[in-house]
Parts: structure tokens; C-alpha cells; sequence
């Protein structure tokens, strides 16, 4: 006998009846809202991600959050961390991943100041503000 995976057929399902939300296009006097499930549902937030916000650019942060040279502010956008650093070499606003390219590992996690370059805490990899590996 086949085993049914009960999450998954539920999963379809939901994504099924919802994915274009036609209730929400309709005329005003026929539309009904969004359903709740979008408002809880994890599946629902990273669909919105893979298919809204991941598909061209996005603010992930304001020129305020970084208020002088130096500035790194680690960013989550949809589970892909991100650094938005002003850099002290030209001042300029850039955002990298926040990952080393070495073993993967975050290499700030939290608001900071740099003194100079970005150095991984893991095995020392270091980058200038400006990405470019020391």
C-alpha cells in the first residue's frame, strides 16, 4: 500500500486554490480579501519571496542606517544575509553577501563601525569595504 504524505497533498492543495488569488482581482462588489492563511503561513512568506521580492531590486535599508564611514549594518532578506556597508575609502553605499566565500561563514552580525577591512572570525579571510578580497 502507498504511503500518502498528508502535509504535502495539503500543501498542494492550498498553493492549488490560492496561488492567483483570483478573489482579489475580481470586481469590488464580488472580491474577498486576501485568505488568512497568507498572514500565518511560512509557505506563503517564502513564496512571496521567491516569486515577488527576489525578482528585481528592493530596499533592504536607508542612507540613515549607515550615518558615517565605516558604517556595516547586517541585513536578513528573505533568508539570504546580506551587508549594507558605507565604505571609508570613498564613502559610497554598497550591499554584499554577508557570507565568507571561503567556508560560508556570517561575517558580521551585528551593527558596527570598521575600523578597516572585513575579516572573517572563522579563518581570517579579509576584504576591503569595497568587497574585493585582501
Amino acid at each position: 500500500m502507498k504511503n500518502l504524505d498528508t502535509n504535502k497533498i495539503v500543501e498542494e492543495n492550498f498553493f492549488t486554490q490560492h496561488n492567483k488569488l483570483e478573489n482579489c482581482t475580481k470586481p469590488i462588489n464580488e472580491a474577498h480579501g486576501v485568505p488568512n492563511e497568507y498572514y500565518i503561513r511560512p509557505e506563503c512568506f517564502e513564496m512571496e519571496g521567491e516569486h515577488l521580492f527576489n525578482k528585481g531590486w528592493f530596499a533592504v535599508g536607508f542612507v540613515k542606517d549607515l550615518p558615517q564611514p565605516g558604517s556595516a549594518l547586517p541585513v536578513n532578506y528573505f533568508n539570504n544575509p546580506l551587508l549594507i556597508v558605507r565604505s571609508k575609502q570613498d564613502e559610497k553605499i554598497r550591499v554584499f553577501q554577508n557570507v565568507c566565500r571561503h567556508r560560508g561563514m556570517i561575517l558580521i552580525e551585528e551593527p558596527t563601525i570598521l575600523k578597516g577591512a572585513i575579516r572573517c572570525p572563522y579563518h581570517s579571510w579579509c576584504y576591503k569595504q569595497t568587497g574585493e578580497v585582501v
